[in-house]
């Protein structure tokens, strides 16, 4: 990186006033208006941050899509993280319940797909013995594996002969929508057919929302903007083992790689 000093990136924003703070890396600086609910979950304030608006639910950036172009991508709607009684779902309901995920997701699936987007749901789930694990996120020195896909391993989660790796009722794919086949690690992209859908369907623009939004999503939002897709992330369609780990995400990694809104700012036109 030459003599580029890695010291902004590292700097705490509570040492910085509003100026330098619009000043540094990726820091955009026209988005002091982000939504309230944001705002606030992510402690975020600058000196020109006005009372008037503190109060109100606006404004995450509007965002306009063309259905014939757009997919919606939901990932992993399924009862491990969404459904009472999964293995993880303790650990995801605080985030589920303060942002409404469920019923947000459902109502966008349901308003994009009579406009006319592609929906795309993305299941994850193994064999019995987890075999596509098999030799993989290893420590070779210590022998040991490591990881949040030999977490799932260790909870016996996703697996395919379990009713718990099902979609739960309300995220249910119906006739017209596609199922993207053979995830078994992080990145929806990676080892699957998606890009082959996106392709086959003329879709150049994705909207993502599901689990795990510091995992799943965050990985699978890259990948699409590096592949050259125009990438919308659902603040309020999204969720993480804790409302922390989610904020975090979308206020200091989501902005670099996609447009952050929310699911009522999604307008689909025509």
């Amino acid at each position: 990186m030459g003599r580029y000093s890695l010291r902004k990136h590292s700097i705490k924003l509570g040492e910085v006033d509003a100026e330098e703070l619009r000043n540094l890396p990726y820091v955009q600086k026209e988005n002091s208006g982000r939504n309230a609910a944001l705002k606030a979950a992510v402690k975020k304030s600058t000196k020109n941050a006005s009372d008037s608006d503190s109060d109100t639910d606006s404004e995450f950036s509007l965002v306009s899509v063309e259905p014939s172009t757009t997919a919606v991508i939901l990932i992993e709607f399924q009862h491990e993280f969404a459904g009472e009684g999964g293995e993880f779902y303790s650990n995801c309901k605080p985030c589920m319940d303060k942002y409404q995920v469920l019923e947000n997701a459902e109502a966008l699936m349901k308003q994009a797909r009579e406009a006319g987007c592609k929906i795309i749901h993305v299941p994850i789930a193994f064999a019995e013995d987890y075999k596509e694990l098999e030799g993989k996120f290893m420590d070779k020195e210590e022998n040991s594996a490591y990881g949040v896909l030999e977490n799932i391993a260790d909870h016996d989660a996703f697996k395919e002969s379990g009713e718990t790796a099902d979609f739960i009722d309300s995220m249910n794919p119906v006739d017209g929508d596609l199922i993207c086949q053979n995830k078994k690690g992080l990145c929806a992209f990676y080892g699957t057919d998606l890009d082959d859908l996106l392709e086959k369907n003329g879709i150049n623009t994705i909207v993502l929302g599901g689990f795990l939004t510091n995992c799943c999503i965050e990985s699978t939002m890259r990948s699409a903007y590096e592949r050259g897709y125009k990438v919308v992330t659902l603040f309020d369609c999204c969720c993480a083992t804790s409302v922390e780990a989610h904020e975090m995400s979308f206020k200091h990694s989501f902005e670099m790689f996609s447009i952050p809104t929310t699911s009522d700012l999604v307008k689909f036109s025509s």
